[in-house]
């Protein structure tokens, strides 16, 4: 079953084309990578498929109907965005932060019922952030604070997560514990889409992978089909070398330090 479906999708900003003619798909509890350089449209892509955007031309389909048709308040109820970064004005707790993903199920001034409640204290429980739910949110590591910002995509009971470099300035023990995380939920039923610059832990986590370049999708296939030399080095412009990775024999990419990398971009 397809979860998610774009088709022939064009996007613009002002004149400028970011998105060219993409199609891709989700299949129901698959873990999807995007990769691929800086500005090639991956961050784009994601807030297409979301509804944040809307395309130029090309369709979306979330479980068969087209997003443009649906309402947002019903989009939010399968799909859920966690961008790449989050910052927040007001300093609010930890459970209210968590509690605002429970908008696209409320009326206007409608107070927390019980469902609320348990969809609140289940994502707390799933992003391991129970204990923090009194403290303000400005007062937590950045590890902590992604945890609360996916909680509080999950209190929104999505069918369908999608996050942007969900990992970028995370060190090396929160990566671990985030990645983890997504892999738990998406062993749970989640479908997930991850947009990742990292492209070691998207070989080490995603089942299926594709590699945008210049608005387009350049190749996909899994990490072991589409992460090689001579596809990396054409597209990044960076001379790589590639060895396995010793507990799960999926590549891993270094940087050649006999090679001279020139700036290309």
């Amino acid at each position: 079953m397809i979860d998610l479906e774009a088709k022939n999708i064009h996007f613009c900003y002002n004149k400028t084309k970011i998105i060219e003619n993409v199609s891709l798909s989700l299949k129901q509890a698959e873990f999807l990578g995007i990769i691929g350089p800086n500005g090639a449209g991956k961050s784009t892509m994601l807030r297409l498929l979301c509804g944040i955007l809307k395309p130029k031309t090309g369709t979306i389909r979330i479980f068969g109907s087209e997003i443009s048709h649906q309402f947002r308040k019903k989009i939010a109820q399968k799909i859920a965005f966690v961008p790449q970064e989050t910052h927040f004005a007001l300093d609010f707790t930890v459970e209210e932060i968590v509690g605002m993903g429970r908008y696209p199920y409320q009326r206007p001034f409608q107070r927390e019922d019980t469902k609320d409640h348990a969809a609140i204290e289940s994502a707390l429980t799933a992003a391991n952030v129970g204990t923090l739910r009194r403290r303000l949110v400005n007062t937590l590591s950045s590890g902590e604070r992604q945890r609360v910002v996916i909680a509080r995509a999950l209190a929104q009971n999505p069918r369908i997560l999608l996050l942007d470099e969900p990992t970028s300035h995370l060190d090396l023990h929160h990566q671990h514990v985030i990645m983890g995380l997504l892999k738990k939920l998406n062993a749970e039923g989640i479908s997930i889409v991850v947009v990742h610059h990292d492209l070691n832990l998207a070989s080490l986590y995603c089942e299926r992978l594709i590699l945008m370049h210049q608005g387009k999708i350049f190749a996909e296939g899994t990490p072991n089909d589409l992460l090689n030399q001579e596809t990396l080095t054409e597209v990044y412009s960076t001379a790589v070398r590639i060895v396995r990775h010793p507990e799960k024999d999926v590549p891993q990419i270094f940087l050649r330090t006999d090679v001279n990398h020139e700036d290309n971009h």
